[in-house]
């Protein structure tokens, strides 16, 4: 608690000051005291505030963390049917289970509100390649869901994950151009977490799904198709959207377009739910003034060309987007139950 030290007063009720003496009367005196009373209350009243909110966030991790457990037979058929045939459940250690509380109780209140209502089970599993995150799917029951992560992300930084989901966009020629995402103010499990905490939210909110949400209007026709004129262009041949890499040497034209567009990341072009999870988790991000650096480098480290997406404008403009439905949710009818 701050401590405010009042200055030292001359009063004088009758005598008449001295030549150069300020006469202060009782009146200032008790202004001045009130003031600081009401700075005391004040700074009280905050720091009670946030121990409430440390303890409600504290809890609401606690519940979250009795739903993480192993994943679903539908989960393990899911990841095997796709290929990954060598996947297993990951038994959590209890230092993996502080970081994943933690992490939990960093999301926003309203992530942390709907996984409560919403949330099925959280699982973590072995055996999926580093460039692979997860899944959000289906629960066990009618609009709720499960999320799966691979277990490894638990330890990860969010610069290796970022890069290497990046580097996926791209085939690498002789050049020796690279290229590399930075990202600062969290780790890779609470980014992850964050981005699909919000898939829920979204289909709980049908935030994505509302005609004419702020969202989406102008930008995306439908979930998976762009409007113009995002439509065209290097946004829309991307591996996100074709699952095809493009040639390095064509990165350059790639982030040029993605800085006048209201995308955060090549990743959020690929479908509405896609654009919204990362917009979502990276204001978060921003807010604990964490950053985005996106550069090419060349074959001996040095740095061609840089990119900071959080400072787009138009994604900075839908950021306010972001805080606002954050602070007011019930803006969307579906999301009436959870009025702040």
């Amino acid at each position: 608690m701050r401590t405010v030290h009042m200055p030292m007063l001359r009063l004088n009720h009758s005598t008449p000051a001295r030549s150069g003496t300020k006469r202060v009367s009782i009146q200032h005196v008790r202004r001045l005291a009130l003031l600081w009373l009401q700075g005391l209350i004040l700074s009280a009243a905050l720091t009670s505030l946030a121990i409430a909110q440390d303890a409600q966030q504290d809890q609401q991790a606690t519940r979250l963390m009795e739903k993480v457990g192993a994943p679903s037979q539908f989960v393990m058929n899911t990841f095997k049917s796709s290929g990954m045939l060598g996947v297993k459940p990951h038994t959590l250690t209890g230092e993996e289970r502080q970081k994943i509380k933690a992490a939990l109780a960093a999301l926003p209140p309203l992530d942390r509100r709907v996984l409560l209502d919403r949330l099925d089970d959280l699982s973590f599993i072995d055996g999926i390649p580093g460039e692979g995150t997860g899944l959000t799917s289906p629960g066990a029951h009618h609009g709720h869901y499960n999320i799966t992560l691979r277990a490894s992300i638990i330890d990860e930084s969010l610069s290796t994950f970022l890069t290497t989901k990046e580097r996926r966009d791209f085939t690498s020629d002789d050049s020796g151009i690279t290229v590399t995402v930075k990202g600062q103010g969290t780790d890779a499990l609470h980014y992850v977490l964050l981005h699909e905490s919000t898939h829920v939210v979204d289909q709980t909110c049908r935030v994505t799904f509302t005609a004419h949400s702020k969202f989406v209007e102008g930008i995306w026709k439908e979930a998976h198709t762009l409007d113009a004129p995002w439509n065209t262009g290097p946004l829309n041949e991307t591996f996100f959207r074709t699952h095809k890499p493009l040639e390095i040497q064509k990165a350059s034209a790639v982030y040029g377009a993605l800085s006048n567009s209201p995308f955060v990341s090549l990743y959020a072009t690929s479908a509405s739910a896609e654009d919204f999870a990362e917009l979502v988790a990276w204001d978060e991000v921003r807010h604990m003034n964490g950053h985005l650096v996106i550069e090419l480098t060349d074959r001996h480290g040095a740095v061609l060309k840089q990119w900071q997406p959080l400072t787009f404008p138009g994604v900075v403009k839908r950021f306010e987007y972001v805080d606002e439905f954050l602070a007011n949710p019930a803006s969307f009818k579906a999301c009436a139950a959870y009025k702040t």
